[in-house]
């Protein structure tokens, strides 16, 4: 969006007040709407532009643009590893390091020039695919008609001096500004929330369960009362009625599952196990699915629905993808996961320090002898075995068999057939040094690391599947966002690279979780789809999470509310 756009769009904001005392009711809807629109513009995130290229690639339904499409992407994550490394390169001091800035120079620009072609190409051959690629706002109208009898849809964006907030269903429309919830305040909250739910923040050590959080680092139910009663309260007349709740979010709030907000005021700082789980939470009110841009509604329910499942709402056109249209049957489910894994067995989380304590050398391969000291995961071999049991056609590679060339070779055409796909394994984190690894999934690491396996499913390697599933499960630490950090965007990283693989919904977390809470919570999400709610993903996470709560011993949210569904809520 141009510069100006986004100032015409704050200042718009910050005088709606005045205008609404000042003008007629129809004025006062018209520039809420437009407000509504604005906002948009200025909320757009990688993960939203992934799923509109893959909505656009599935509306042409053509092999054609879809080749295009996906070197086009792999380009421009070998772009910005090459500006990653460049940074890095023009800080080394030696004789070599003009040679090397020679080197990374030439094959920038070789990207560059190939990303200009394909660009030019897409143009010439498929003009209306530019049009679909790059996320758009939908106005009021257009939202109300995607949304479902029983939804309601919060928009919340936060600048620098306030939050704004939209509650939209298909009868109502309400705003409200949060004056004292500007950018710092919320990044503050988000961080003081995070650092009471997180095992790393509150211990520094990487393998803690969350239930050895420290004394005096409880959960901060005022603050989360707080978020509740300032961005949503205000709006929430609007919901009345509604039972799913999706949420798009920006900046620090994209980092912090709503689900933890409390409905009700405290009455004292208790954090002890009772108090917890006798806290009105907001998980209760809704089932919450989020979605990367509101725009997102319109690719998932229009372009990416499956055959006899297009929303009314989009209106005229082919129903389905192409993808989608033509898959033939295959496996339920196909699940990885329960990597053979050297470390100790211990109170564990499904995580471990970033990827520059496994990757040694820029672009390079990951070192399988780190990779196989993290330890091993019986709730991950726990979780998988229930899943098997309850799909009987499933392809579960555990152990020995959950190994990156499975998933990326062997299994490949059965995996991109399954409905639902799960990974329960370790996640890592983005590395803080320049070109030393990118987020990923832990795999069984072979004797000897090759380019078709190191035991590491990276990123980039996770975009370039191609899969037509309804629900994908990253059961995992962290694969919300590539860093974790609460200033960071969220849903970028592993879940940007999934959307684009062909994934409508997903299941991330936010923090380091519990190896035998996420076995519960994930089982018991399955359960629920199974047992006559086929499909209703919100509900059945927000099924899960009652039922993983209803262990006092694991009350606290630290071990219930990390996950978030991201994408088509049913």
């Amino acid at each position: 969006m141009r510069a100006w756009g986004v100032l015409s769009l704050i200042l718009a904001l910050a005088l709606a007040p005045l205008a609404e005392a000042r003008r007629s009711p129809n004025d006062a809807a018209h520039l809420r709407d437009e407000a509504f629109e604005a906002a948009q513009w200025a909320m757009t995130s990688e993960a939203a532009e992934a799923l509109a290229r893959m909505s656009a690639r599935f509306a042409q339904g053509d092999d054609a643009i879809a080749a295009l499409a996906e070197e086009r992407e792999a380009l421009i994550a070998r772009r910005d590893r090459l500006e990653r490394q460049t940074e890095q390169v023009n800080q080394l001091e030696g004789p070599d390091r003009d040679q090397r800035r020679a080197e990374a120079a030439t094959d920038y620009g070789r990207v560059l020039a190939r990303l200009r072609e394909i660009d030019a190409e897409i143009d010439t051959r498929f003009p209306a695919y530019g049009e679909l690629t790059s996320p758009r706002a939908l106005d009021v109208a257009r939202t109300q008609a995607l949304l479902n009898e029983d939804e309601g849809l919060l928009l919340v964006l936060v600048n620098r001096d306030a939050a704004y907030v939209w509650a939209v269903t298909r009868e109502q429309v309400a705003w409200a500004r949060a004056a004292d919830l500007g950018e710092a305040e919320v990044t503050r909250v988000v961080a003081r929330l995070r650092e009471s739910l997180t095992a790393e923040a509150s211990r520094g050590q990487p393998y803690i369960d969350p239930s050895q959080i420290q004394a005096g680092r409880g959960f901060d139910l005022f603050e989360a009362h707080r978020l509740y009663d300032r961005l949503i309260r205000p709006v929430e007349p609007a919901l009345a009625g509604k039972t799913t709740l999706i949420t798009v979010t920006t900046g620090a709030l994209s980092t912090l599952p709503l689900s933890v907000l409390i409905t009700e005021p405290p009455t004292a700082p208790d954090t002890s196990a009772a108090a917890l789980a006798a806290s009105p939470w907001l998980i209760d009110r809704y089932a919450l699915a989020s979605l990367p841009a509101v725009s997102s509604l319109e690719a998932l329910r229009c372009h990416l629905a499956a055959p006899g499942r297009r929303h009314p709402g989009c209106g005229g056109g082919a129903d389905g993808s192409a993808r989608t249209a033509t898959r033939e049957p295959g496996p339920t489910l196909a699940a990885f996961g329960a990597p053979t894994l050297a470390g100790r067995v211990e109170p564990a989380t499904r995580g471990s320090p970033g990827t520059d304590t496994v990757f040694t050398e820029e672009g390079g391969l990951a070192d399988v002898e780190r990779l196989r000291r993290l330890p091993a995961l019986p709730g991950s071999r726990d979780e998988l075995g229930a899943l098997s049991a309850r799909f009987p056609d499933a392809l579960i590679r555990m152990g020995d068999a959950a190994t990156e060339r499975a998933v990326r070779f062997e299994d490949r055409e059965a995996l991109s057939r399954a409905r639902y796909v799960v990974f329960s394994t370790h996640g890592l984190l983005a590395g803080e040094a320049a070109g030393l690894g990118e987020p990923g999934l832990v795999l069984t690491p072979p004797q000897e690391a090759g380019p078709t396996d190191d035991g590491y499913l990276a990123a980039s390697e996770a975009a370039q599947l191609e899969l037509s599933a309804d629900f994908v499960v990253l059961s995992a630490c962290n694969t919300a966002a590539s860093d974790g950090r609460p200033g960071g965007q969220g849903l970028s990283g592993l879940a940007r690279a999934f959307f684009y693989a062909g994934a409508r919904s997903m299941l991330v977390s936010h923090w380091a979780v519990s190896d035998r809470a996420t076995s519960r919570l994930i089982t018991e999400t399955f359960e629920a789809m199974d047992d006559g709610d086929f499909g209703g993903h919100a509900r059945a996470l927000q099924h899960a999470m009652r039922e993983v709560r209803s262990n006092r011993a694991w009350a606290h949210p630290a071990y219930w509310a990390a996950f978030t569904l991201v994408g088509e809520a049913a």
